[in-house]
């Protein structure tokens, strides 16, 4: 089984971990569209351009599903996809719903990309919650997944000042809750924590992504609670750009958390779209 997953770089990679607790025998292509990125303050009409882009790479590549583990490339692409797609696309949200329904009795901190905050999606998810409107604050966080993607040197020394002067400040005394609505955001849960204090919780979509990816698939879910990641799993790396350093990157934080790739055969060859110069190495 083969199962894309695509995001605009590394951000994404917390969704496949995801994804391989659940389905950890499955070969993954991941897709980072490091050409393009960040996403989040570009147009909708350009993230849906890049997001068929890739979707047409991934049926190239003879994937069984494709998971768009990227926010915003689902609030702008997801519903054109899904009305022509002959394979399940499997898109995140934020997990609002969850927050909403294990702190009832808090204000929630919704932290994603401005095409996020501000689209047609979150507003009609809000609209469908009850109470979703009054309880949730939506905080764009624009230039924060940049930070997070270059993992250079003092990349969370600048996430520390980033969230001081941008986040810290719309934690009021009633929030107790913070969504990540970017998979960015994933990587930093302990930076979030250390500065809005170790009594906020913090959610994320992925587990919710990977069990609907299950079902979707037909493949039992298992228990509730998401197993252990595998020690080895079958992932192949693919970036838009500065392939080399990306995919030692993705390997590095795959890694961390105790995952190693496997070496993968060469894939068939996947049509290259005019704005992606092809495969990276493995």
């Amino acid at each position: 089984m083969r199962i894309g997953i695509f995001d605009s770089g590394i951000g994404g990679l917390s969704t496949l971990l995801a994804c391989l607790r659940r389905l950890p025998d499955a070969h993954y292509l991941f897709y980072g569209d490091s050409a393009h990125a960040p996403y989040g303050d570009k147009s909708p009409a350009q993230v849906r351009q890049w997001t068929e882009e890739a979707y047409a790479w991934f049926i190239s590549a003879g994937v069984d599903a494709v998971v768009l583990a990227c926010n915003t490339a689902t609030s702008a692409a997801v519903a054109p996809l899904r009305e022509r797609a002959d394979i399940p696309i499997i898109g995140i949200e934020p997990a609002i719903r969850k927050a909403l329904t294990d702190h009832p009795q808090s204000g929630v901190l919704l932290l994603a990309t401005s095409i996020t905050v501000n689209g047609e999606k979150l507003r009609n998810l809000l609209g469908r919650l009850e109470n979703g409107q009054e309880r949730v604050r939506p905080l764009a966080c624009s230039g924060l997944a940049e930070i997070i993607e270059t993992q250079d040197t003092d990349w969370s020394a600048r996430v520390r000042r980033y969230l001081q002067m941008r986040v810290q400040p719309a934690r009021t005394a009633d929030i107790g809750v913070v969504v990540l609505g970017c998979t960015h955001y994933c990587w930093i849960n302990n930076l979030i924590n250390d500065t809005l204090g170790g009594d906020i919780a913090v959610v994320d979509g992925n587990d919710g992504v990977a069990r609907q990816l299950c079902r979707r698939l037909g493949v039992p879910i298992g228990t509730d609670t998401a197993p252990s990641l595998p020690r080895h799993a079958r992932i192949s790396l693919y970036f838009t750009a500065d392939n080399d350093v990306k995919s030692r990157l993705a390997r590095q934080l795959l890694a961390a958390s105790g995952v190693s790739m496997d070496r993968q055969p060469d894939l068939p060859h996947a049509r290259a779209c005019s704005s992606n110069p092809g495969p990276a190495g493995r």
